[in-house]
């Protein structure tokens, strides 16, 4: 066989071995596409599938809520272990302090009715009130320390050996929840539940997220926590956009509190989840019972600040309307005399 014989031999065989590749790339993906298992999503408040009622005491923060008005039927932590159970359960709370010794926390029942389940508490508050009402066992521990994104992986989830597969992460510490997760997820720690505040004036698809600058944390006037102002979170499409991009889905929205899951447990498992964030929003907050008691509270919901974005959401220039009013409430730098920077869009 002389060379070009065995040249096109050769070119022959690594035409015909390339298709066999493309053609079983092509239908691994085709196959992928037409048998992916997909989420199960509901549209409308009918299309849910109903929940057992239960008291939500968080939401007694809300202005005068009464307590026949705290009602929820949203997805609990304690219910979404039921359904999912994990084989060494362990939860992470930060911003773990609450009314009557802890009782107020959304993690409280789950903690006080699961034996099973480890825990570390962590908030800078130091009173026991605040504290005293969480289940004294050996796997449950509380630490005071404050949390900051640029120390929380070697100061927290490092020196307490924090598994990377936790099944709970919770947050709420009223400022940078969106830093402080994309922090903790960037670090490949992978909980299989979020639980996290947001901040409920910016309304979906409004992107709202203050910037946190590690050298100007302590000293704004006033704090992102004590002011009637919109500094005191981020948005839930802000929440979302960041979670999502590390596979996680919106499970619930219960008044200011939601709950992300891994997509995969979701498929997995069957979950139902909301088809979109306005959904969620809409039937977990606009339509809460205790949404109109929010509204006499300005420091969770400022009627002016609301009047004012569905005002500029009309508007073709959004995020300019938008940077002159936030910057009336920003607060201001003692060390810089520069107001807070953030991000807005839709």
């Amino acid at each position: 066989m002389n060379i070009q014989s065995s040249n096109r031999k050769c070119h022959c065989i690594c035409f015909v071995g390339g298709l066999f590749v493309f053609w079983y790339i092509f239908r691994q993906q085709w196959t992928n596409f037409l048998f992916k298992p997909s989420l199960r999503v509901w549209h409308s408040n009918e299309q849910r599938i109903s929940r057992p009622n239960y008291i939500n005491r968080d939401h007694g923060f809300c202005g005068p809520c009464p307590q026949d008005q705290q009602i929820s039927n949203a997805w609990r932590l304690i219910d979404l272990i039921h359904e999912i159970p994990s084989t060494h359960p362990f939860l992470v709370n930060i911003g773990a302090a609450s009314a009557n010794g802890g009782q107020y926390d959304p993690t409280f029942t789950l903690l006080n009715e699961t034996e099973s389940f480890s825990a570390l508490l962590v908030d800078p508050n130091t009173n026991p009130a605040l504290f005293n009402a969480y289940p004294h066992r050996s796997n449950i521990q509380i630490i005071h320390d404050f949390i900051w994104s640029e120390t929380i992986i070697e100061t927290i989830f490092k020196r307490y050996r924090i598994p990377q597969n936790l099944t709970i992460l919770k947050v709420d510490i009223d400022s940078y929840e969106c830093t402080l997760l994309q922090t903790i997820l960037q670090a490949n720690y992978r909980p299989q539940f979020i639980h996290t505040e947001f901040n409920p004036i910016f309304r979906p698809p409004i992107i709202f997220k203050p910037i946190y600058n590690s050298t100007t944390k302590y000293d704004w006037q006033p704090a992102l926590w004590a002011t009637s102002g919109p500094f005191y979170g981020c948005s839930l499409s802000a929440l979302s956009r960041i979670v999502s991009s590390f596979d996680y889905v919106l499970l619930d929205v219960d008044f200011w509190d939601v709950i992300y899951i891994q997509r995969q447990l979701a498929v997995s498992y069957h979950i139902q989840v909301p088809a979109n964030d306005e959904i969620a929003y809409r039937n977990g907050f606009l339509n809460h019972s205790c949404f109109p008691y929010c509204k006499q509270n300005v420091k969770l919901y400022n009627n002016q600040i609301a009047d004012a974005i569905e005002i500029a959401l009309q508007k073709s220039n959004f995020n300019e309307t938008m940077k002159q009013i936030l910057d009336i409430y920003a607060p201001i730098s003692t060390k810089t005399n520069v107001k807070h920077p953030y991000i807005i869009s839709t």
